[in-house]
């Protein structure tokens, strides 16, 4: 059997995951990157926090366990060293009545207590080297990493070869191969196209209505204090604070944030952001909920941020599978009570997009789903859950095939 090659569109976590997911198992990748480094627009923060936000027992928590287990399992297999990848835990804390239920409830639901503890106040404040304010869920395999150099990491792959100043203006089927047409009269050809590049998806396809929207976030560097130096763990409220984890010359610092901002569409061009001291303010406020004493400690002490626009669902679920064709499935609308075979499914065509803030979380799972349905391999995942991802999923809600939107092609 011939072996397989892919084109993957994107170099950020959901598309350099992506890459190595297929590249693992035999198939030749290409990976396109627009910039002159991969990991250089959402993918490029400082640091990245891998963990899970669980709720009620339902899908959305059956799903963030999964892709936090398997994220974790990943980066741990890859050998990165210490000042990039640490598995140092988060504490999600109870800081006001509606969170305190939720980490009560999620305690009690049974998980095992390499996944997630309760820890009251004193219990946290000795977890996390400085005073807690509040009980907390402890997740003890909770993590930082830098995203910079997993991307490079997860690309350092023999069947991976990576194409920077790639803008790609177009992908054309021709005789179920694909031709991916760059900026410089660059041409690639493959078997498989994966669409990773977030918010440019519509731009690629713009007949499919993914319905995604462009999130501004913001994350701000700040200075230690001898209040805040022996942090051990993340802390979480509706922000995080890292240790300082994050080394910048001869300095470390911890990294606030972050903002999660809808902007127009019309905003939505990476070069035109910039940071901004309200953002910086908003962190505070929730460094705020996180520990007052750490407020007053580190609130003069922000010393730079970055910006970066993330892409995210209306549903805030990742849109990530094969699609179909979309111009086909106007022209002849199905029955509701259509075989989800008889849907016009491109043949070697997927997306992985829509992660918002959980990216490094979230996307390589998504990633091994691709890599495992272009290959005709065991999904991953069971199919119910790999049926929300659908990428697919608005289009068909708006023409009434609400039951298609959550299936699989067969």
């Amino acid at each position: 059997m011939t072996t397989k090659n892919a084109i993957v569109i994107g170099g950020g976590i959901a598309g350099c995951s992506t890459a190595y997911a297929l590249a693992q198992r035999g198939v030749k990748v290409t990976l396109l990157e627009r910039n002159v480094q991969i990991a250089d627009e959402a993918s490029g923060n400082p640091l990245a926090m891998l963990y899970p936000r669980l709720n009620s027992s339902d899908t959305a928590t059956e799903f963030a366990l999964a892709a936090y287990v398997h994220s974790l399992r990943l980066y741990r297999s890859l050998g990165l060293p210490a000042a990039d990848f640490d598995c140092c835990g988060m504490l999600q804390l109870g800081f006001n009545p509606k969170e305190s239920a939720r980490i009560r409830k999620v305690a009690a639901q049974g998980h095992a207590d390499s996944i997630v503890q309760y820890a009251d106040r004193i219990q946290a404040s000795e977890l996390a080297g400085i005073d807690i304010e509040h009980d907390a869920l402890h997740f003890p395999d909770a993590a930082w990493v830098n995203p910079q150099q997993l991307c490079r990491r997860l690309t350092r792959h023999e069947n991976i070869t990576v194409a920077t100043h790639a803008n790609v203006l177009g992908i054309l089927n021709i005789n179920g191969r694909f031709e991916v047409a760059c900026e410089h009269d660059r041409l690639y050809r493959a078997d498989i196209v994966v669409i990773a590049n977030a918010n440019n998806a519509r731009q690629l396809y713009p007949e499919l209505p993914l319905c995604i929207q462009a999130v501004r976030g913001q994350v701000s560097l700040v200075s230690t204090t001898g209040a805040s130096r022996p942090l051990q763990k993340i802390v979480c409220s509706d922000g995080y604070l890292s240790p300082a984890a994050y080394h910048r010359h001869a300095e470390q610092l911890h990294c606030l944030g972050a903002t999660f901002s809808n902007i127009d569409a019309s905003e939505n061009t990476q070069g035109e952001l910039s940071v901004e001291n309200q953002d910086h303010l908003a962190n505070l406020e929730k460094l705020h909920h996180i520990s007052g004493s750490l407020h007053a400690a580190l609130k003069d002490n922000i010393i730079d941020g970055r910006v970066s626009l993330r892409c995210a669902a209306m549903d805030y679920w990742p849109l990530a599978g094969q699609l179909l064709d979309a111009g086909k499935l106007k022209h002849a609308p199905p029955r509701a009570n259509a075989d989800v075979s008889a849907l016009p499914w491109v043949n070697g065509l997927y997306m992985n997009i829509a992660h918002g803030s959980k990216g490094f979380t979230t996307a390589p799972l998504c990633a091994d789903l691709i890599a495992c349905m272009a290959l005709n391999l065991a999904l991953p995942v069971p199919d119910a859950l790999a049926g929300r991802l659908n990428p697919n999923r608005f289009q068909l809600r708006q023409m009434g095939l609400k039951r298609l939107a959550k299936m699989l092609p067969a």
